[in-house]
């Protein structure tokens, strides 16, 4: 397609020459007389370049090159000049046209001085898409490696902002079942335009997008009704775009952005820019998604294995009558624990497996032991100490549990290196096991046996805190003692 070049000067013989020789290196070329004229075409007809002569009766060459440029964003622009007005040339190479011709000029002359003009207005564009182009693979990084769908939506957002310079924005989800917009939407308003307006855009503008399936820019003033119209004025604003999100297809979501009165109005750039950013966060927004739908079955199956495995937990109690509820409790004192120790997410999942079986080693422990009312013998004793290893061995048989087995192994080790089965110390043991040896010890001392009542909270507290450093992880132990000063179980 050729490119198409509007030429501005008040001498006829001048249009009429610079026509005739640019269409003969097949350029398409239209003529004005005035200024004025010239900016009459540029509001409904897009060049490629200006040509136009400085001095004119009227508004002058260099006033036409800025009102041109408020018209369209994207031309280049040559200005002809004589002898006498070259400082004149100069200022017009200020305002932005990239050459000038001094009249009387010869063919080769115009020729080239127009074809420089466009190859430096060419390379200008690829410049300023290449400075676009790595925080663009920054923003699609940024974008990409978030998961979570309100965060996402809210980073896209600003920076949609940011980049566009608009004044407001919204960014919104559609339920492809209703066809409605979700209430995830994200707005960013400005001082001056409250919510309840900016839901009427929404409506408004986001409604025409998803029933048209086509973008909405404002400049394109024919696509809208009187309403829309009427509805800018009174919101007092005077740009809007509004582009879908579209996955496989069908529109998974709307931007709208908008621009108040006395704003640059958006260009061909900050379309480009918009609808690159669009595709990456359509893409994100589908795998956030995704990891939503894959987060909500893995928290129902975790659900579902936790259950199971307190099934087994249950078979304990059923041997060891005074531990009714045990694994209950040490479960919500474990999670509360590890939080203020700022033990890892996975870890904590595993913890909680943990503290529910810790003691599922007992079903291979005699119940005339278990339920002995009195000390127990050296042989018993030893065969009491058998259950950790015993646990493990019966957990080790169910692949999805095998982190928890060294929690359960280690949990009756000391902190001072005299416990059992291995006589771990320390940063040795398993932090899951140290944190576990403390509960399992509190809820001993605080629960009812048939040989004596539990000690109070207060006492039992006092003997960990006596025995921190030795038997116990101190750190362990004071995390305990503010989550259970917090819980409401104890009060």
């Amino acid at each position: 397609m050729s490119q198409s070049i509007l030429i501005v000067d008040d001498e006829e013989h001048i249009r009429r020459l610079c026509s005739e020789i640019l269409k003969r290196e097949s350029y398409q070329t239209f003529t004005a007389a005035s200024a004025k004229a010239a900016v009459e075409l540029s509001r409904f007809q897009h060049f490629d370049l200006l040509l136009t002569d400085i001095s004119m009766p009227g508004m002058n060459g260099l006033r036409l090159l800025q009102t041109i440029k408020d018209n369209q964003k994207e031309i280049a622009s040559v200005v002809m000049t004589g002898y006498g007005t070259i400082d004149n040339a100069v200022e017009a190479m200020k305002l932005g046209a990239q050459g000038f011709v001094i009249k009387p000029f010869s063919r080769e002359e115009l020729v080239q001085s127009v074809g420089d003009a466009l190859e430096r207005y060419r390379l200008l564009r690829e410049n300023m898409r290449l400075k676009l182009l790595v925080p663009l693979f920054e923003v699609g990084k940024t974008l990409l490696s978030d998961l979570h769908l309100k965060s996402l939506l809210e980073t896209f957002g600003r920076v949609v902002l940011k980049e566009t310079r608009s004044d407001a924005a919204a960014v919104m989800l559609v339920d492809e079942r209703t066809n409605t917009f979700k209430p995830e939407s994200r707005f960013f308003l400005p001082d001056g335009i409250s919510k309840e307006t900016f839901q009427r855009i929404e409506e408004t503008f986001g409604r025409w997008v998803l029933e048209k399936m086509t973008p909405l820019i404002l400049a394109e003033e024919g696509s809208l009704t009187d309403e829309m119209k009427s509805f800018l004025r009174q919101s007092g604003l005077a740009s809007v775009v509004a582009l879908p999100f579209v996955s496989k297809d069908r529109i998974t979501g709307i931007l709208i952005l908008c621009k108040k009165h006395g704003s640059a109005s958006y260009n061909q750039s900050d379309l480009e820019l918009t609808s690159v950013l669009c595709g990456q966060a359509t893409i994100a927004i589908e795998n956030a998604k995704l990891f939503g739908l894959i987060e909500t079955k893995n928290r129902e199956l975790e659900d579902f294995y936790f259950e199971t495995v307190n099934a087994l937990a249950q078979a304990i109690e059923v041997k060891d009558v005074y531990t009714g509820g045990h694994g209950d409790r040490l479960v919500d004192f474990a999670i509360s624990i590890a939080k203020r120790l700022n033990v890892s997410d996975e870890e904590r999942i595993w913890l909680k497996y943990a503290a529910a079986l810790h003691d599922i080693g007992k079903i291979g422990v005699k119940e005339a032991i278990l339920t002995k009312p009195g000390k127990l013998t050296p042989e018993e004793y030893e065969e009491m100490k058998t259950h950790p290893a015993k646990g493990a061995e019966i957990l080790k048989e169910v692949k999805f549990l095998a982190p928890v087995v060294p929690i359960v192994y280690h949990h009756q080790e000391r902190y001072d290196g005299k416990g059992y089965p291995t006589g771990l110390s320390g940063q040795q043991i398993p932090i899951g096991s140290r944190i576990v040896a403390v509960l399992d010890a509190f809820d001993a001392m605080t629960t009812n046996r048939p040989y004596r009542k539990g000690l109070p909270t207060e006492v039992a507290i006092d003997e960990l805190r006596r025995h921190s450093g030795v038997q116990f992880d101190p750190q362990v132990v004071e995390a305990f003692i503010q989550a259970i000063s917090e819980s409401p179980h104890t009060a």
